[in-house]
């Protein structure tokens, strides 16, 4: 092992980080079905942890120093056109990397407990270290070819896992509703490729930033486009307006499939690919200001519907559409190490959230059975506290941290997009500022919503249900413990100025580590740009803003937790949700609006699918049964047999029908040359 770990397999240890999820979907694979169930589930997990410890020694040893990159090969090449396969592992694929495999490692061995019981546990091991290995070539990749090779394989994996149980037709159906979402925005994703290679030749990100000056001197409209382009694919992989649509139903899939998807991989892509490309997008401020403008409103958006939703999955979905809106916020602002910062401090209390919340569906699904809804209606739940008292002490510090509640990771991120906004002090920055400031909101009222729902007040589900229900197993709560543990800490690698200042620390450890990203950018930008670091910093008004976004999720938190956690309270919201009594009790238009997801997906039937089906029946009967059938392929073949009829009619067999034939085609024949030689 000590031979491994030197400086000479620097290389070695570069694609092993990747290549050992391979392994361990190749296995599972091809051997899966044939080995016992600790034998899959060991195979994957500790291919996944395998990797973590090597990305981590990589991270430690070789990442501050200088960019790795791994000797490739020609992988596509023509006459002004190459691109090399190679690997590139610099401060931020690395922080990127140690992400993904750390949170996959916990999840991989929340699984072992979690899937114990499904006849498909290789196939779902298989399938989740293929994912893990996609995203690691997304994020390690040295050009947006290799990037997109993982964006396709994420999008695959997807299809995968979200329908993994897809014997269930609405499990096959979100399955199909995420790749086709994220096809739509695949085909943007690549026109933007095109634009980029079009004009500078180049895929590469090192070619690109070794051109970070040609690139800002190029026309802003080319980079406009471009930038638009590639954010469309962005909105597909990340979930944002108009292309979210496909992450809430990917609950569908088993719940630590929610985590990786949610926490840690595919919806984190475009977050990455934005941060990736900074030195272009700096330079394409309607671009950015796209970005930003959609981050904000989704947040809101998505953020308002979590505040109805029954469903503990659903809850968690649209808060992650929510946060990866903070996310876009921060890069359409320029900050991009921020919105880094808080793709970090998500991953572990999201992952937290949807692992104990997978948890808490464990625990009933063992009496109300696989599939049963009430198992993750939060209105039939109560009480859980007493039984399952880790699940809610761990599931409660990731609803502080998500919340934004001082102290717990979510604050320092949270607070600092807001004051990105504050401190940009034009319109924008102003609209920006006050979506996030409601969307905060939002975010902590129905975090703690979900908490008092399931874990306080009276049980008021299946009493059997409640009376079997267990803590998890330690292989499912000792994941969670960690993830508390990160969802606590992480925040503390970038504090605020305001706090940092007086005890001495000049600059937060994150935001230096990851300065060298965007250093490129930086020095193109001329001054006075709204994207330029400032190292100026404003005491007054960062305390205002740490004051505000305390004050509010403290006083929503608390708000929110009163009133779902007491009975009373319950009966207060249903008063305000509902009108009427018995047979005749009727929802309230606001609350029916939230509940129904304002009629999106029902829009999108009338407008988009419904008319495209209509197409795609007209095409198929002109096209596909006229044309294609009919005339070209039926229509010949009736043709050759119709001829085929005739010749036959035309052999007799009788030697004197021949001769009369052959007699009346030379008179023909004699005539026609008559009639030629005339003519002349």
């Amino acid at each position: 092992m000590g031979d491994l770990f030197n400086s000479e397999n620097k290389e070695l240890l570069i694609w092993a980080v990747p290549l050992l999820p391979l392994l361990g979907f190749l296995i599972n694979g091809a051997f899966g079905r044939r080995m016992n169930l600790a034998s899959s589930g060991g195979i994957a997990s500790g291919a996944v942890v395998c990797s973590f410890i090597i990305a981590v020694y990589m991270f430690i040893q070789y990442v501050p120093t200088a960019p790795i990159m791994s000797d490739g090969y020609t992988w596509m090449g023509t006459a002004g056109f190459r691109i090399d396969f190679r690997l590139l592992v610099d401060r931020l694929s690395g922080l990127y990397m140690l992400v993904i495999t750390g949170v996959a490692s916990l999840i991989h061995i929340y699984s072992v407990g979690y899937m114990s019981h499904d006849e498909g546990y290789a196939r779902y091991f298989a399938y989740l270290n293929l994912f893990v290995f996609s995203m690691l070539m997304l994020v390690m990749g040295d050009s947006l070819v290799t990037l997109f090779l993982g964006w396709e394989g994420v999008g695959l994996c997807s299809y995968l896992l979200i329908g993994f149980w897809y014997k269930e037709m609405p499990n096959a159906i979100a399955g199909k509703k995420a790749f086709i979402a994220n096809r739509v925005g695949d085909f943007g994703f690549m026109i933007g490729m095109f634009l980029i290679f079009w004009h500078f030749g180049t895929l590469g990100y090192t070619d690109l930033i070794g051109r970070a000056a040609e690139v800002a001197a190029t026309d802003h409209t080319l980079l406009n486009w471009a930038c638009i382009c590639l954010f469309v694919g962005a909105c597909g992989k990340s979930a944002q307006i108009p292309l979210y649509v496909w992450l809430p139903d990917a609950m569908a899939g088993p719940t630590p499939v929610s985590a990786l998807i949610h926490a840690a991989t595919m919806v984190t892509a475009g977050i990455y690919m934005v941060a990736r490309m900074n030195f272009v997008f700096v330079h394409a401020e309607l671009a950015m200001d796209i970005v930003a403008i959609v981050g904000g409103v989704t947040a809101l958006f998505a953020g308002t519907i979590g505040l109805v939703q029954r469903d503990i999955k659903k809850v968690l979905a649209y808060s992650t559409v929510s946060q990866l809106g903070f996310m876009f916020m921060a890069a359409g602002l320029g900050a991009f190490h921020v919105a880094v910062f808080h793709v970090f401090t998500h991953a572990f209390f999201k992952a937290l959230l949807f692992l104990g919340s997978g948890s808490v569906i464990h625990a009933l699904e063992h009496t109300l059975g696989h599939g049963n809804p009430d198992s993750q209606d939060m209105w039939k739940m109560g009480g859980l506290k007493e039984k399952m008292p880790i699940t809610m002490a761990t599931m409660t510090i990731g609803a502080m941290a998500l919340s934004g509640i001082p102290l717990f990771s979510g604050f320092f991120s949270k607070d600092a997009i807001l004051f990105t906004a504050f401190h940009r002090g034009d319109l924008l920055g102003y609209i920006i500022y006050g979506l996030g400031v409601l969307a905060a909101i939002c975010t902590a009222f129905y975090s703690f919503r979900l908490i008092g729902l399931t874990f306080f007040g009276k049980w008021r589900g299946n009493e059997h249900a409640y009376a079997h229900a267990d803590e998890s197993p330690r292989s499912m709560t000792m994941p969670l413990i960690v993830l508390a543990l990160f969802a606590i800490l992480a925040g503390y690698l970038w504090l605020p100025p305001a706090l940092a200042h007086p005890i001495g620390i000049e600059h937060p450890w994150f935001e230096e580590w990851l300065a060298p990203a965007w250093a490129a950018a930086q020095s193109t930008l001329p001054e006075g740009s709204h994207y330029r670091f400032s190292t100026e910093h404003h005491m007054g008004a960062e305390w205002m803003n740490i004051l505000i976004s305390s004050v509010i999720a403290i006083g929503v938190a608390v708000f929110a937790f009163m009133i779902y956690s007491k009975p009373q309270g319950l009966e207060k919201v249903k008063k305000l949700a509902f009108v009427g009594e018995g047979d005749a009790q009727r929802m309230t238009p606001w609350y029916k609006l939230l509940l129904n997801k304002y009629y999106v997906d029902e829009i999108y039937e009338k407008l988009v699918i419904g008319p495209i089906r209509i197409a795609s029946d007209v095409l198929f009967v002109v096209v596909d049964v006229i044309v294609i059938d009919l005339l070209f392929v039926n229509g010949s073949a009736m043709l050759v047999k119709a001829s085929s009829d005739l010749g036959r009619k035309m052999q007799t067999g009788y030697v004197r029908h021949y001769l009369y034939a052959f007699a009346v085609g030379m008179v023909v024949l004699s005539a026609l040359f008559l009639l030629i030689a005339n003519q002349r």
